[in-house]
């Protein structure tokens, strides 16, 4: 006998003292434990204080037919296994209360074998039926989980049929790649990977990852925007009772650790191009002093001669231009080495009218008045986590270019705005441009299109707007002006943010 019948509770409400009595001793005898009623209230009142397993209830109770007592307990209890006894004849009585919910009927006369079978057999049937909805409940719950899980991973999920066709794309994949389900459903998997990709991959991802057990490795994959983007891919395959179903494949995106490690590379040689400066500076500098100091002692030589007082004075002011480069380029190294960064909650359009006006001080009011300059500001424009100082410098140098970049006067706009938890800062101008050929230079030490300066100060921008986990960003067109964009988090250790995916 099992566990669940030993200890089973049952309720027998019989009007008949002598068949009650004859089927409690039936029951105790079988592991069962049993409460006996004899009326309606008594049953009812006995159901409420047990809460038995099994009502085993006569159809013709004294002022009732059984039924009102079988939905009373059905409507309470539905778990409870519900029996009517009837007697022969009673076909009506029988079908009326399996459609109130009874479990079964049972015919008198009846054995007590025949009873006590068809209790545990109902009790048998309700647990197999609990066990089943409590496995089913489980399987869902876990299905929810996993489609959860699937959803919210950050690596892109893709699962393929036996040939190779999308059947599905997690939430990651949709993003990375700007398809959606519907749009792939059914496509053969390499129609996301760019073609040059493909002849580094084996001859087919299902058929080789069948043969070798998974694929691995770095490739490109092709976006619908007809972007591409470095991944990392591995593949599995699907079986389902040890049948072949299809592969899965996981890819994670390697452009942020591409960047990091262009980031790296470039800090790299900007520490080493910091070095050979301070190096060459110095010997510069000694060699400059020398040069002035004859320059001037000739100059007053000869400053009865206009002719070589000319050229004296060439000597000198050409001195005087050295000596300021190699002090800008001793500051850029003094201060990518020295410089302490203090960060705080910083109001941003303050610093950009603070540089604006450091940038006029520079200039002649002719052509400080010649150019246009106008401040957008987001509505509640979030403060950021920085350092004023460094960012007020980082303005001064993107507000100066722009303004020798429009020698005969234009228009500057700074556009300050909220993208989710940064801010962006666009400068914009009517300038020159920058030649195509000169973008990826721009912001290494030395490099300049001017005719002066040391090219120390966009080096310097890209340093402080790394140091705030930030980035920049250019675009320019010759003769038709040039866009700066700076992003910055609000919290410095934010990192990983770049313009083209926060306006994405």
């Amino acid at each position: 006998m099992s566990a669940n019948i030993r200890y089973a509770k049952i309720l027998i409400a019989d009007h008949s003292v002598i068949l009650n009595n004859m089927l409690r001793d039936v029951f105790e005898e079988n592991g069962y434990e049993v409460i006996q009623a004899f009326d309606v209230a008594e049953c009812k009142s006995s159901f409420l204080r047990e809460n038995p397993d099994v009502a085993l209830i006569d159809g013709r109770m004294p002022k009732s037919d059984g039924t009102e007592l079988l939905s009373y307990i059905k409507q309470r209890s539905p778990r409870t296994v519900a029996i009517v006894m009837t007697a022969a004849g009673s076909e009506q009585l029988a079908l009326k209360a399996m459609k109130l919910g009874a479990d079964d009927c049972l015919h008198k006369p009846f054995g007590t074998e025949e009873v006590v079978g068809l209790v545990a057999k109902l009790l048998e049937r309700r647990r197999v039926g609990e066990e089943t909805t409590k496995f089913n409940t489980q399987i869902l719950r876990r299905e929810r989980y996993l489609a959860q899980l699937t959803s919210i991973i950050n690596e892109a999920l893709i699962t393929t049929d036996v040939n190779g066709r999308i059947q599905f794309i997690n939430r990651a994949a949709s993003t990375l790649w700007g398809y959606s389900l519907d749009e792939l459903k059914d496509k053969d998997i390499h129609f996301l990977i760019r073609g040059e990709a493909r002849t580094l991959l084996y001859r087919n991802l299902v058929n080789d990852t069948v043969q070798k057990g998974k694929i691995e490795g770095e490739f490109h994959f092709r976006k619908k925007d007809k972007g591409t983007f470095p991944g990392y891919l591995s593949t599995s395959v699907i079986k389902d009772n040890q049948r072949f179903k299809g592969i899965v494949l996981v890819v994670a995106d390697l452009s942020r650790v591409y960047e990091v490690e262009r980031r790296l590379k470039q800090s790299e040689k900007l520490a080493s191009l910091g070095k050979v400066a301070e190096g060459i500076a110095h010997e510069v500098r000694n060699t400059l002093t020398s040069l002035g100091g004859f320059a001037l002692r000739l100059n007053k030589i000869a400053s009865h001669d206009p002719n070589i007082s000319q050229y004296t004075k060439i000597m000198l002011d050409d001195v005087s231009r050295l000596e300021k480069m190699v002090k800008t380029i001793e500051d850029y190294v003094k201060f990518a080495r020295f410089y302490s960064f203090h960060f705080v909650r910083t109001k941003l359009p303050p610093l950009i009218e603070k540089a604006r006006e450091l940038v006029v001080q520079t200039l002649n009011q002719v052509d400080a008045a010649s150019i246009t300059f106008t401040l957008k500001v987001d509505d509640n424009l979030q403060e950021i986590q920085a350092d004023p100082t460094a960012l007020q410098e980082v303005f001064y140098h993107l507000i100066l270019n722009a303004y020798e970049a429009m020698p005969r006067g234009g228009r500057l706009t700074v556009t300050l705005k909220n993208i989710d938890s940064a801010v962006s800062i666009v400068f914009t101008d009517t300038g020159v441009g920058i030649d195509s050929t000169d973008l990826n230079d721009i912001f290494n030490p030395f490099f300049t299109a001017k005719t002066s300066g040391a090219g120390m100060g966009l080096s310097k921008v890209s340093l402080l707007v790394e140091e705030h986990g930030g980035t920049v960003k250019v675009t320019s067109s010759p003769m038709k002006g040039t866009t700066f964009e700076v992003l910055l988090p609000v919290e410095r250790l934010m990192r990983g943010l770049y313009p083209w995916e926060a306006t994405s």
